[in-house]
């Protein structure tokens, strides 16, 4: 028999349902309800470790976002919190009644 042939009669029984009624199926039928739960198993798993990789990725993002963030709000508060700074916004404001200290600070002992 050659290969077409043989190929054009698979596919008639397949069609036709005598493949389903052999013997040939019952016999593998295990194996192949095995390879397709395999093959699931495998979607399924892949799907996740996509899904996984797209998470950590934003997640990796959202890192760099928030460290950037970070510094420039650090180098605001430093830039705030110098007493020409404090100094200046007093100003401003009209605020008189604080100023700096003219002695420098002692250490109190115990």
């Amino acid at each position: 028999m050659n290969k077409k042939t043989h190929r054009r009669n698979i596919i008639r029984r397949l069609f036709s349902g005598d493949l389903l009624v052999n013997d040939t199926l019952n016999k593998h039928g295990r194996y192949l309800i095995y390879l397709v739960v395999l093959a699931l198993f495998y979607i399924e798993f892949h799907y996740n470790m996509a899904q996984t990789v797209k998470q950590v990725r934003q997640l990796e993002r959202d890192v760099k976002n928030l460290q950037a963030e970070y510094a420039t709000q650090a180098s605001e508060l430093m830039r705030l919190s110098k007493q020409s700074e404090i100094t200046r916004m007093l100003n401003a404001r009209n605020i008189t009644t604080v100023s700096a200290p003219k002695a420098p600070p002692k250490r109190i002992k115990q």
